[in-house]
């Protein structure tokens, strides 16, 4: 069995990760008030795009679990004592963890814009809006996950940074709102990329040079997560 294949079906076990990763997404996008220009809105976007944000953040980390499993029961030595090395084990990891909720962004851009009538430059902005941000959720899990050995503290932290990034990262509150240098102060944040993105897609009706701006700073994120999480830091 593979690495993709053996850390896809560990991911898909939790029945939480069942429900964030495959059913939430769906049930999101079917629910028209937080769709609908009268909808919730959180951050200057839809009610339903800063959910679907922190879904996608939340599934992320819970399919990547297993990499913290690997590294807490010694696992991870063994792999790479076979003929495995550490860029094929994250690479095969990434994509276990990436797949499913890549799916489940086409199926929510495709019921946009048979539900919403988004137009078509919409649909595809949300599809490689949430793609990119769904590969940099999935490498800041990795890098979380280095710092820590035991599951439990692990577990119990990264509430705290959902939390962050919601509120910093301009999913709860506009970050014109904060005083001073505090509205900068989620740019560390992957999701404060994809809200500035998405916004200036849904206010212009393009992908404007603030939504590439966007997809280019969550690509150099998941790269440096991804170095970050290197062979010295999962060991």
């Amino acid at each position: 069995m593979t690495i993709f294949r053996f850390a896809l079906l560990r991911g898909t076990r939790n029945p939480l990760t069942l429900l964030c990763t495959y059913i939430l997404p769906i049930v999101l996008i079917l629910v028209r008030p937080l769709w609908t220009d009268g909808g919730v809105g959180f951050g200057g976007i839809s009610g339903g795009f800063s959910l679907l944000t922190i879904v996608t953040m939340s599934s992320a980390y819970l399919m990547s679990l297993s990499i913290l499993t690997d590294k807490a029961d010694g696992a991870i030595i063994r792999i790479l004592a076979a003929p495995i090395t550490m860029r094929r084990y994250l690479t095969e990891n990434l994509a276990a963890c990436a797949m499913p909720l890549l799916v489940q962004m086409v199926i929510v851009s495709t019921l946009g814009r048979i539900l919403y009538s988004w137009s078509l430059t919409l649909s595809i902005a949300v599809f490689l809006c949430y793609t990119v941000l769904t590969i940099a959720s999935v490498t800041m899990a990795f890098a979380w996950h280095c710092l820590f050995k035991k599951v439990e503290g692990n577990v119990v932290g990264f509430p705290l940074i959902l939390f962050l990034t919601a509120f910093l990262g301009g999913l709860t509150f506009p970050v014109e709102a904060f005083p001073g240098p505090l509205q900068y102060a989620g740019v560390i944040f992957p999701a404060y990329w994809a809200v500035r993105g998405l916004s200036a897609v849904l206010e212009t009706g393009a992908m404007n040079g603030a939504f590439w701006l966007g997809i280019a700073a969550m690509l150099l994120f998941s790269i440096a997560y991804l170095l970050y999480g290197g062979k010295r830091r999962i060991i």
